[in-house]
């Protein structure tokens, strides 16, 4: 399987059985309602999402490292800012805690998205099934 091909499954937050069905009632990365509800199977080839019990609470050891590609880098852009343009941490602080609030949501459903890809097999036709 083409990695690029899951890659953009996983962003699109699509069923890694069939990639078809939707992970999340409320689809796209950025929504405020419902941001974790999920059907309990895919409605185009019925693989169960709700795997066991506090299953998806293992996203969070993978939202962590999301978490550190994205910031760490704004960091340094925000020493470099500071030190090249003189532009205050009094500005730089409250802009980038705004961002990790924003990007939030999007790095929690990408996390659990991932979690999902790496339990759950494409199946060519997405009948069979589909768990390591």
């Amino acid at each position: 399987m083409d990695t690029r091909i899951k890659l953009y499954n996983i962003f699109k937050l699509k069923c890694p059985r069939c990639y078809k069905g939707n992970l999340f009632t409320n689809r796209g990365l950025f929504v405020f309602n419902k941001i974790f509800d999920m059907p309990q199977n895919c409605l185009h080839c019925n693989q169960d999402f709700k795997i066991e019990p506090g299953f998806y609470s293992a996203a969070l050891w993978i939202s962590y490292p999301i978490v550190l590609i994205v910031f760490i880098p704004l960091l340094f852009l925000g020493l470099y800012l500071n030190e090249n343009y003189e532009i205050s941490f009094k500005i730089l602080l409250p802009v980038l805690v705004i961002l990790c609030f924003l990007l939030q949501i999007p790095i929690m459903r990408i996390s659990r998205a991932i979690l999902i890809h790496l339990t759950i097999n494409y199946v060519q036709g997405g009948k069979r099934g589909g768990t390591i």
